[in-house]
């Protein structure tokens, strides 16, 4: 322990060493550095309000591909018709893609943890499976879109994010909250969209190639390439990684492929068109081998009616391929899922600003195993309607409705209400919402399938009878914005509930030697929470922030759940200057905190396999900028805590006495190398 704190020192006084370097340059810049600074305050300071749950704004430097934007002029796609961040009454991040492009080998999860609010696990270090889960939600049930597409795979509830490479996103939304029961099931909690790039305004070629390399034999390369021809964007990537990590899942090797087409037909509106692959192969410490593909193709297109009022139309597309092979079992599975969506967007109407939606998905599995094959379906539909009108002199309402139909568990239906005052310079809001949780087609139609281990026989089997499983949350928020937008800050309490959680569990045994395993709607989970964040800004950029998160997970019995830290808080600070002309040094450290896990009580005294914590995690990035090129450096979990990112069993399975983990990879680095190229 005391060499640990001499190397937090250590690396505390080479920060301090780092700044000053930085200050000196600062104060030595040239005069238009100085009138360029001094526009962006002044454009900072004409936004009285900027949302402040924002931790870094959605821009890049000059030579990407990207527009840059305000924060007041971001449009959050996944809140529908509140669209631009100061309008929306809900907690919600957007991370820029100056600062996806600043992420970990971890890919997105390893920057979505950093936020508060937001739960990661991990089977191992990178190319394994990554899950994530919002504000004490299940961990791979959290919903999920890319481009305000559905991506959840219906047959486990989880997205694969590797399946969705950095490079091609413009930003990430994170919208916390029972907003997200927009968004249907597994919404109630939240909802984060990934939104993929666009080529810039102007007609020029943009390139990007990057390579990098770093512990346990991870290495990745990628490649981009983005153009406009008149009204034709065009943009395509490709991704390679591979690992030889620790933990269940240990050696990857993956491959992206991306492409994007866009035609704008100016005042009318736009078609886009996405196709992406993902292929990659897994092997386990049980000496399994695992291959995935996914393809994915979705069309997305706007059209303005007339002045005030437009459509949206998404139609999409994806197969889900996974051939797993291990010493005891061999499984082979295929899903397709289709759907349609329809939006519309009013503006200015006798019931002030409306959006009316609907929307039809169909899902076909086929297994294969050596019990045998099944082929379960499953369709589903929605219709929406959110209304949002002027209460008062800043004060505004929001009204949403949406009904769901599901071909197996029937009709569920998610109301939610808010009400927000806005001022000049902060703003408070009070929402409710409803949503649902719904069985995935394993907990529905899993086969009967028998296994001995250990001289036990298992019998697992599905539950066409499940009900999805019900929840609410209310929650009173507030933030705020210094004039100039250099101190914003926000503080958000919530309390959920959900019903008729659907636990895999043990329903009979014969002898002592047989057990059979089903999922039934057993239990309630109630969460509560607080949140908060404050984020300072010199000449318009974030330097510095943190923010906190403090949640207990209880059941109905008062039982604490011991799948999450019950305190996690984040501290970064970064720091970009010129010691010379035309280069451009940028330094960036985060500091985590995760608390004590909490204590289960009322089970067995069993030892526990895995540290509780507190663990304290540090990570540091130096980066150098010149003519097109970037080489960067990065430190991961510097103080080597064996920390715990993922419990083997479920977070509420009957066996949480002895829960184990898969620790992630102790200190680790990464270097690497981006070049852009501008014609």
């Amino acid at each position: 322990m005391r060499k640990c704190h001499l190397r937090v020192l250590m690396l505390l006084a080479l920060t301090a060493a780092l700044l000053q370097i930085g200050g000196k340059a600062a104060a030595q810049e040239s005069p238009g550095t100085s009138v360029s600074a001094a526009a962006d305050s002044a454009a900072s300071e004409e936004a009285a309000y900027s949302d402040s749950v924002i931790t870094q704004e959605a821009g890049t430097d000059s030579t990407s591909s990207l527009p840059s934007y305000r924060l007041e002029e971001i449009v959050v796609t996944a809140a529908k018709l509140t669209g631009t961040l100061a309008k929306i009454p809900a907690a919600v991040t957007v991370i820029g893609r100056s600062e996806i492009e600043e992420g970990t080998p971890r890919g997105v999860v390893g920057i979505l943890e950093k936020r508060e609010g937001v739960n990661s696990g991990s089977y191992g270090s990178y190319g394994a499976l990554e899950l994530m889960s919002l504000r004490g939600g299940r961990f791979g049930r959290t919903a999920t879109l890319l481009d305000g597409v559905p991506i959840n795979n219906a047959q486990n509830g989880a997205v694969d994010l590797y399946s969705i490479p950095s490079f091609l996103l413009e930003r990430i939304e994170i919208l916390r909250g029972p907003l997200g029961s927009l968004h249907g099931g597994n919404g109630v909690t939240g909802v984060v969209n990934f939104v993929t790039a666009e080529p810039g305004s102007g007609e020029k070629p943009v390139a990007m190639v990057g390579v990098s390399s770093g512990s346990l034999a991870y290495g990745k390369h990628v490649a981009t390439f983005a153009r406009r021809y008149g009204n034709l964007g065009t943009f395509f990537g490709i991704e390679e990684g591979e690992s030889n990590g620790v933990g269940a899942y240990r050696d990857y090797s993956g491959k992206n492929h991306f492409g994007r087409m866009s035609y704008d037909f100016g005042e009318r509106g736009e078609i886009a068109c996405l196709i992406s692959s993902y292929s990659g192969v897994l092997r386990t410490v049980r000496e399994a081998k695992q291959d995935s593909d996914i393809d994915r193709l979705q069309v997305v297109s706007s059209m303005v009616i007339k002045e005030g009022s437009r459509i949206e139309l998404k139609a999409f597309r994806s197969v889900e391929a996974v051939d797993y092979v291990d010493p005891y079992v061999s499984t082979v599975s295929e899903l397709e899922k289709y759907g349609t969506l329809l939006d519309f967007y009013g503006y200015g109407t006798p019931v002030g600003d409306v959006a009316l939606g609907v929307g039809y998905t169909d899902s076909d599995l086929s297994c294969e195993d050596a019990s045998g094959s099944w082929d379960p379906d499953a369709q589903e539909g929605y219709v929406l309607a959110q209304s949002q009108l002027l209460a008062g002199k800043d004060l505004m309402t929001l009204f949403s409705l949406r009904a769901d139909h599901h071909s197996a568990y029937g009709a569920e239906i998610s109301p939610y209400a808010s009400v927000w005052h806005e001022g000049d310079n902060e703003r408070f809001w009070l929402s409710f919402g409803r949503g649902f949780n719904p069985p995935t087609l394993n907990d529905l139609y899993w086969p009967t399938q028998t296994s001995v281990w250990g001289g036990w026989t298992y019998v697992t089997t599905g539950n066409e009878n499940l009900k999805a499983e019900s929840g609410w949350m209310v929650e009173l928020g507030s933030d705020f914005s210094s004039r100039g937008a250099l101190i914003r800050g926000g503080l958000t309490g919530f309390l959920s509930r959900t019903s008729d959680f659907i636990e895999w569990t043990s329903v009979e045994s014969v002898a002592d030697s047989m057990t059979t395993y089903m999922p039934l709607n057993v239990e309630q989970v109630d969460v509560r929470g607080v949140e908060g964040s404050l984020v300072l800004a010199s000449r318009g950029e974030p330097v510095a922030g943190a923010n906190v998160t403090l949640q207990r997970v209880e059941e109905k019995t008062g039982e604490l759940l011991p799948y999450m830290p019950e305190f996690r808080g984040n501290l970064w600070f970064s720091r970009s200057f010129e010691p010379l002309p035309g280069l451009t040094v940028n330094f960036r450290l985060d500091a985590t905190y995760l608390g004590k896990y909490l204590e289960p009580t009322g089970l067995s005294e069993e030892p526990r396999l895995w540290s509780e914590g507190p663990f304290f995690l540090l990570e540091e990035r130096l980066s150098a900028s010149v003519a097109g090129f970037t080489a960067y450096v990065c430190f991961h979990n510097m103080t080597d805590e064996d920390y715990p990112s993922r419990y083997l069993e479920s977070p509420y399975t009957q066996q949480r006495g002895r829960p184990l983990y898969y620790p992630m990879p102790g200190r680790q680095y990464e270097v690497g190398m981006l070049w852009r190229l501008v014609d």
